[in-house]
C-alpha cells in the first residue's frame, strides 16, 4: 500500500488522502484496512485493477487488519501490511512535480531545487515559511494545513536549514537529466538506459546541465555507429536535441567530464502486454482447433466447461503456478470422491510460468468435468473456485430416481378411469408400471388434448415413454 495526496484546483479546490491498494486476483474474499481510525472493508472481487480508498488524516500507521477466507495468496504474500501515517511533529512531504492529479502525489524522499512539493503539516506546528519559497496555500482541514511550495534552484543556507528541520529531508541541488521526448512510447530498462520504439529520429531534452559562462546552452556528445558527434543547445534548460538513427539504433548520449549523466538509448522497444498475475487456467480447443486459455476465477470459465460437456469444446488440461494446490470434489451416482490437485513438473504449452497436473490426476479431472451427470466442485482458494451441478436429465433412467408426484399420479389414474368407466383398473405397483399402463392406452378422439398434456408432463418428470412397452413410439398420438 502507498499513501497518495489528491488535489483538485480551480473554483472547487479540494484535497484529501487516499490509500493506493495494489491489484489482486478476483476472489470471493474481503480485506479489512484501518484507514486512520476507521475500518474499511474491500471486496476483493473488485480489485482486479487495484483500488483507491479515502484515508483519514492520522498520525497512526495505516494497516491491513485482516483477510477473510479464500483471499488471493499472492496478494497476501507480496503486499506490505502497514503504511506510515502522518508525522505528529513535523510535516508530510509529497512530490508534486510532473504528476497528474488523477494518480495522486507520492511521498517524497528528498528535496531538490526547482521542483514543487506539497507540505502537509499539523497546525499545532505553526510554521513560518521562508520568503524564498513560492507558496500556494489551501484551506485547512481537521487541524491540518496544506501548501504547494516551489523550492528555488539555489536556496540560501538559511532556507535549506529551515527545510531540513521542518521536513527532516535533505535539500539537494537540481539533478541534471536527459529525457526522451519522441517517440512517446519509451521505458527505462535500467538506471541509465532508455528503450524506445524504432523511429528515424529521436528527440531528447536535457535539464539543468552544467553550462560554461560563455555558452548559450549545454554541449552534448553522442557516440554510436563508430562515430562521435557533438552539438550545443540554444537554451540552457531545458535544451532540445534531435538525433538521426539512420546508421545505428543504439547510441550513448552524455556530456564530457560528467560520466554519471550518460544515457544509453536503444530504438528496439517492442510493445508487449504486461506480465499477467499468476492464475489457475483451463485450456480448451474449439471445433476449428483454436486454443482458448480461460482463468478459473473468471465467469466465462463455467461457460467453457459447459460447452465441453455439450461436446462443442474440448478440454485439454488444467494448469497452475508452480507450488499451487487445490481440491476437487466429484459426486456421481451418489458416489463421492475427493482429489487433491497440485502442480507437477511438466510445463504447459501456452505459458512457461504454468505447470500441469500429474498425468493421472489430469485424466481424472477432465473425466469428471466433461461428464454432464457429475457434480463438480474445484477450489483453489484465492485463485478461484468452480461449482457445477450434474444434469440429472442426461442420465439414463436406470441411473437416476424419478417419480410422478402425488398430483400427476392422481391425474393419470383419473384419466384412465375415464377410458374404462365400467371395468376395473389394473393394479400398479409403482410409477413405472403406471406410466407403462398409461402409454399402452388408446384414448378417444375427444380426450386426445388431455392425453397430450399428460404425456408432456410425464416426459418432463424424466420418464422415457418410448422405452416403456412394445410399440409405444407409434401408439402415442402426439
Amino acid at each position: 500500500m502507498a499513501l497518495r495526496l489528491m488535489i483538485t484546483r480551480g473554483q472547487r479546490a479540494a484535497w484529501w488522502l487516499e490509500l493506493a491498494v495494489p491489484a489482486c486476483r478476483v476472489c470471493d474474499a474481503t480485506v479489512t484496512i484501518d484507514v486512520g481510525g476507521r475500518l474499511q472493508h474491500l471486496d476483493m472481487r473488485g480489485m482486479a485493477k487495484g483500488f483507491r480508498v479515502t484515508a483519514e488524516l492520522s498520525v497512526e500507521n495505516y494497516r491491513i487488519v485482516s483477510y477473510s477466507a479464500h483471499a488471493d495468496p499472492f496478494f497476501m504474500a507480496s503486499v506490505e501490511r502497514e503504511c506510515p501515517g502522518l508525522s505528529p511533529s513535523g510535516v508530510a512531504v509529497f512530490s508534486a512535480s510532473g504528476r497528474e492529479g488523477a494518480t495522486g502525489f507520492p511521498r517524497a524522499q528528498e528535496l531538490r531545487g526547482s521542483e514543487t512539493y506539497a507540505f502537509l503539516w499539523s497546525e499545532n506546528a505553526a510554521p513560518v515559511f521562508p520568503d524564498e519559497l513560492v507558496l500556494d496555500k489551501f484551506q485547512s482541514r481537521q487541524g491540518w494545513g496544506l501548501a504547494l511550495a516551489i523550492i528555488p534552484e539555489k536556496p540560501s543556507e538559511e532556507c535549506m536549514e529551515w527545510l531540513h528541520i521542518f521536513t527532516g529531508l535533505l535539500v539537494n541541488p537540481p539533478a541534471p537529466s536527459i529525457t526522451p521526448i519522441w517517440p512517446f512510447l519509451t521505458r527505462n530498462s535500467s538506471v541509465n538506459a532508455i528503450e524506445c520504439l524504432e523511429s528515424p529520429t529521436v528527440l531528447l531534452s536535457t535539464q539543468m546541465m552544467p553550462v560554461g559562462q560563455q555558452d548559450r546552452g549545454p554541449t552534448m556528445q553522442v557516440y554510436g555507429g563508430g562515430e562521435r558527434l557533438s552539438a550545443t543547445g540554444i537554451e540552457k534548460s531545458p535544451a532540445l536535441f534531435v538525433l538521426a538513427t539512420e546508421k545505428t539504433q543504439d547510441f550513448r548520449v552524455g556530456k564530457a567530464d560528467y560520466p554519471d549523466i550518460d544515457k544509453f538509448v536503444s530504438c528496439t522497444l517492442s510493445p508487449s502486454r504486461n506480465q499477467k498475475l499468476p492464475a489457475v487456467e483451463f485450456a480448451f480447443r474449439d471445433r476449428e482447433s483454436k486454443r482458448h486459455v480461460v482463468p478459473l476465477h473468471q465467469k466465462k470459465c463455467r461457460t467453457f466447461v459447459m460447452a465441453a460437456r455439450a461436446q462443442t469444446m474440448t478440454l485439454e488440461y488444467l494448469s497452475m503456478p508452480h507450488g499451487c494446490n487445490g481440491r476437487l470434489i466429484a459426486d456421481k451416482s451418489s458416489q463421492r470422491s475427493e482429489i487433491l490437485l497440485f502442480s507437477g513438473d511438466t510445463v504447459s504449452e501456452h505459458s512457461l510460468h504454468q505447470r500441469l497436473l500429474p498425468p493421472e490426476v489430469q485424466t481424472l479431472l477432465i473425466a469428471h468435468l466433461v461428464d454432464p451427470t457429475c457434480y463438480v466442485d474445484i477450489n483453489f482458494g484465492g485463485f478461484g473456485r468452480l461449482h457445477i451441478a450434474g444434469d440429472l436429465s442426461s442420465r439414463p433412467i436406470s441411473e437416476t430416481f424419478v417419480a410422478l408426484g402425488p398430483s400427476l399420479r392422481s391425474r393419470l389414474l383419473s384419466f384412465m378411469v375415464q377410458l374404462q368407466p365400467c371395468g376395473p383398473i389394473a393394479a400398479v405397483s409403482d410409477d413405472y408400471a403406471l406410466v407403462r399402463t398409461f402409454a399402452s392406452l388408446r384414448p378417444h378422439p375427444q380426450l386426445i388434448p388431455n392425453y397430450r398434456t399428460l404425456v408432456k408432463d410425464v416426459l418432463a418428470r424424466g420418464f422415457e415413454l418410448k422405452q416403456l412397452g412394445e410399440g409405444v413410439s407409434y401408439e402415442l398420438p402426439i
